[in-house]
């Protein structure tokens, strides 16, 4: 999965919950980025950055313990998919730095077998 696949799966589960209402609010509320930044995205076809992903994560998991102490189901409900898409970044985060480790090995290898 990507990472705007997930944003974009994580946006309509907040979207539809009454969390946000737009992409725009999305990406300065929950990912302290700019609109130039989401514009930037879509004109040189690039994924969100692993900071972006970082900042979305713990955000969720900050509200996720906050929601968690309310007694009432409706905001433990929300806790519960803030947690889950806290996991699903950190998930992505997990496997982009990995991928990025094993690419620089290689690159090294590659090197000092010329």
């Amino acid at each position: 999965m990507s990472n705007q696949t997930a944003l974009n799966e994580i946006y309509d589960t907040l979207h539809g919950i009454g969390v946000v209402d737009t992409k725009k609010e999305f990406f300065e509320d929950w990912l302290n980025r700019s609109e130039g930044y989401l514009r930037a995205l879509k004109h040189y076809n690039k994924q969100p950055s692993t900071d972006a992903l970082a900042v979305g994560s713990r955000k969720w998991k900050h509200y996720s313990r906050l929601l968690n102490q309310k007694a009432d189901r409706k905001y433990t409900d929300i806790a519960s998919v803030f947690s889950e898409h806290s996991l699903k970044l950190d998930t992505l985060i997990f496997n982009n730095s990995t991928t990025k480790w094993m690419n620089l090995l290689e690159e090294e290898k590659t090197e000092t077998t010329h």
